[in-house]
């Protein structure tokens, strides 16, 4: 260990003496501190741990301790941020990383504003809304092109997004803050529980042969071990060491030009049956919006607007609460029992109406009109929940008519200060491994975003019902995502956190992690390990957890729903800040640890 201590040291001897201590400072803190070095191991227990400057809750515990480690350098809530996503893409390369997207929220207390990041995948230039419906093979081949190989690849955006909010937002250089994910790719990270199960879905899928290993070579062999299964010391060398260290030195140039540009036009354009092009790589650049808001319980929700459909769902939510307490209810939401058959009815009933709207107005508003101000109005949410049946579920007619995207391929962190400044980050390539394209020699995993699009228009699905046209592909378009990640303030401080990962499943898993800690007063560690529902309106099926599948199920029944039970419903991260303190916890469903100090 420390000969590779002494070659980072002489890696950084160039460079001026308060750099060198920088580096040292945060090799200490990823390598030799016993709780942000290589222990796979997240706690067992629930124990609640209080930290008196700042947290961070990343899906993997060497994540979360890459942020640690840059906040104790010096850096702030973004460094810290940046970092922990630099550090997931050694990690999870299977969930986000350099070849995907994402949504940043950011709160700056001293300036009293909140600043959101898109940087979420386009459509490349060349792409049409029949380019999938014009394959001249099987419905079923056609379906595979959006989800597997070149075709299916969208320009990422991941790099420019986290780039620039270095740049903007940060107080650190770009260099400093990428350390700890290049040292993770150099030294090796060992394997955990998560990985040697991701490895297993991926063997299995290539035995029933619905994924053809010599097809996507790299990844069988840079990531799936060469079909060999991990064995218990086994450690991860990631082949985007070389990409890292590119974007360390050159920035958002060391990507978007120069040889990484070149390779990945070369394995996702003409050549080999894609659409990327240098240009639509050369034009990417992140979009600043406005965060949606509304007010409840004296908190200020802050949360993603579209091209994410989470935003706008989980405001939905929040406002027909709202109008519940009022009109339906005469009293707080927060009087129901926690899990009781009756608020887990009304929570779905809230779902589904929020859902159904999801489906069929959202889209990327910089190409089609999305009814925000109506969709967030307190009027509005007033109407749906005039609709809902407090002894009754009712027919799926009654909430909506298209069919919303998946992705499933995400993960999320949340990072907060004592001072109350917060991010919110949710990242993804789409589906596990994205597109299985792997970029020879620098090792990034491509997404399939183009999956996420209504990819073959005017087709009707399983169930009859036609994806809405808003979410119809258009070049340079993003496709609509459930990515929310949401920051929640009072008194002008962030005091919340969270975000999830798990496809149409973020949603409802963040929805409920906030509730948790908002209306039942429940700290991360309870807010993010209770167990959850889900209902997305269309499959009609009320999701429960295995806890709460054998406690309600057949109560659950006799108001309508049609139950499935359901082993895990996505993963989430939340933070909070409270008098005493600060806290954070990662879900045990993802094998993830939080870290602070």
């Amino acid at each position: 260990m420390l000969k590779g201590y002494y070659m980072f040291i002489k890696f950084y001897s160039r460079k001026s003496f308060t750099n060198i201590m920088l580096s040292f400072t945060l090799i200490i803190a990823v390598f030799c501190n016993p709780q942000f070095g290589f222990s796979e191991t997240p706690p067992t227990d629930q124990q609640e741990r209080v930290y008196q400057k700042a947290v961070v809750a990343a899906d993997h515990p060497l994540a979360s301790a890459a942020g640690i480690a840059i906040l104790k350098a010096g850096g702030n809530v973004v460094d810290a941020a940046v970092a922990t996503s630099f550090a997931l893409s050694v990690l999870r390369p299977a969930s986000c990383g350099l070849g995907g997207g994402g949504f940043m929220v950011i709160w700056d207390e001293r300036q009293q504003k909140s600043i959101v990041i898109d940087y979420r995948e386009r459509a490349p230039a060349a792409a049409t809304p029949d380019m999938y419906a014009k394959l001249p093979s099987t419905d079923e081949q056609r379906k595979l092109a959006s989800r597997q190989g070149p075709l299916a690849v969208a320009v990422p955006g991941t790099v420019a997004g986290l780039c620039y909010a270095v740049k903007e937002y940060g107080t650190l250089d770009l260099k400093t803050v990428i350390q700890p994910a290049i040292l993770m790719a150099r030294k090796g990270v060992p394997i955990n529980d998560h990985m040697r199960s991701i490895q297993n879905t991926m063997l299995r899928r290539i035995k029933n042969g619905t994924l053809n290993p010599k097809r996507f070579q790299i990844l069988f062999d840079e990531y799936l071990n060469q079909g060999k299964p991990w064995k218990e010391n086994d450690r991860f060398f990631s082949p985007q060491l070389k990409s890292l260290e590119l974007i360390a030195e050159k920035g958002w140039a060391g990507f978007y030009e120069g040889p990484v540009a070149d390779a990945m036009v070369k394995a996702c354009g003409k050549q080999h049956g894609g659409i990327l092009t240098l240009e639509d790589l050369m034009k990417t650049q992140p979009v600043i919006r406005k965060p949606l808001t509304t007010n409840f319980n004296g908190y200020t929700i802050l949360t993603m607007p579209p091209p994410s459909s989470g935003g706008i769902a989980i405001i939905e939510s929040f406002n027909m609460i709202k109008s519940l307490e009022k009109e339906l209810l005469g009293y707080s939401f927060g009087k129901l029992q926690i899990h009781s058959p009756k608020q887990i009815h009304l929570l779905t009933e809230v779902m589904k109406h929020a859902y159904a709207d999801r489906a069929e107005y959202l889209g990327d508003s910089d190409f089609v009109p999305v009814p925000i101000q109506r969709l967030t109005n307190q009027n509005y949410a007033k109407q749906l929940a005039s609709r809902i049946n407090v002894e009754q579920t009712k027919p799926l007619k009654d909430y909506g008519r298209y069919i919303p995207p998946q992705d499933a391929g995400t993960s999320h962190f949340s990072v907060m200060d004592a001072a109350g400044n917060a991010v919110a980050c949710t990242e993804t390539i789409n589906l596990t491994f994205g597109s299985k394209v792997v970029i020879p020699e620098y090792g990034i995993v491509m997404n399939n975003e183009m999956d996420d699009f209504a990819a073959i228009s005017g087709k009707p699905n399983a169930f009859g019902l036609i994806q809405s046209k808003a979410n119809e592909i258009e070049p340079g378009k993003k496709p609509l995502s459930s990515m929310s990640p949401t920051i929640v303030t009072k008194d002008g401080k962030a005091v919340f956190s969270a975000g999830a990962s798990g496809g149409p499943r973020i949603i409802s898993s963040t929805l409920q992690v906030l509730l948790n800690m908002i209306v039942y007063g429940l700290p991360p560690e309870q807010a993010v390990e209770f167990p959850r529902i889900h209902h997305q309106w269309m499959p009609n099926d009320l999701v429960l957890e295995s806890k709460l599948f054998n406690q309600n199920g057949s109560k659950l029944k006799k108001f309508g729903h049609r139950i499935k039970e359901s082993s895990g419903i996505a993963a989430t991260q939340a933070v909070s800040r409270q008098s005493d303190g600060l806290r954070g916890q990662s879900d045990s469903r993802k094998h993830g640890a939080a870290a602070g100090y």
